[in-house]
């Protein structure tokens, strides 16, 4: 091996594949039956934003949709949050899958998705979670801040057990710690 070559690792992240449950709501892209038990197990945080909501409704939590009658907390376009930076310990975004079903099932426009997984990591605190559910696994692409800021935390493929489905992934992401928050005098005790 040439002495001049360091070979960087990639730290050991969760796999797995889950076969859930379809959905018990009647709304196209509800979350399989199962999918929320889950992600508590594992990634759950103490302040949790749904981007993309839908139907979903958590006590507790803030949910963001761009569509006034699902009747989300906050409506907003996930490509320019109204959020603080470093307000969130989860962040989970379940964008649609493609510029076709945006159209048919959402009659709304494809969302930018580096856009949103900018969002994600602004508003998501050091050491919080970032989950993205999507057909796509978002690594490096330029522009994006993931891979920067973040560290793969798991990738889990997604698939329903009723009749024909295709499969997603939920990438898991952990926020890294900066400097600044070690230095900080009102963080010290």
């Amino acid at each position: 091996m040439n002495e001049g070559c360091v070979k960087q690792m990639q730290k050991p992240y969760f796999r797995d594949i889950w076969a859930l449950g379809p959905p018990t709501t009647g709304y196209p892209g509800a979350f399989p039956r199962g999918l929320i038990t889950r992600v508590k197990r594992r990634w759950w945080g103490t302040n949790r934003l749904w981007m993309f909501s839908g139907g979903y409704q958590a006590n507790g939590d803030i949910t963001v949709d761009c569509k006034p009658e699902l009747k989300p907390k906050t409506i907003a376009n996930c490509e320019i949050l109204p959020f603080k930076d470093n307000s969130f310990d989860f962040v989970f975004a379940d964008p649609p899958y493609s510029k076709e079903e945006s159209m048919d099932l959402y009659q709304l426009k494809y969302v930018n998705i580096i856009k949103t997984i900018n969002e994600m990591v602004r508003v998501c605190k050091p050491g919080g979670n970032l989950l993205f559910l999507h057909r796509l696994i978002p690594e490096v692409f330029p522009g994006m801040n993931l891979h920067k800021e973040t560290t793969l935390e798991g990738i889990v493929g997604i698939f329903t057990i009723a009749g024909m489905s295709n499969i997603r992934a939920l990438s898991v992401r952990r926020k890294n710690n900066t400097f600044e928050e070690f230095t900080d005098e009102d963080a010290q005790v």
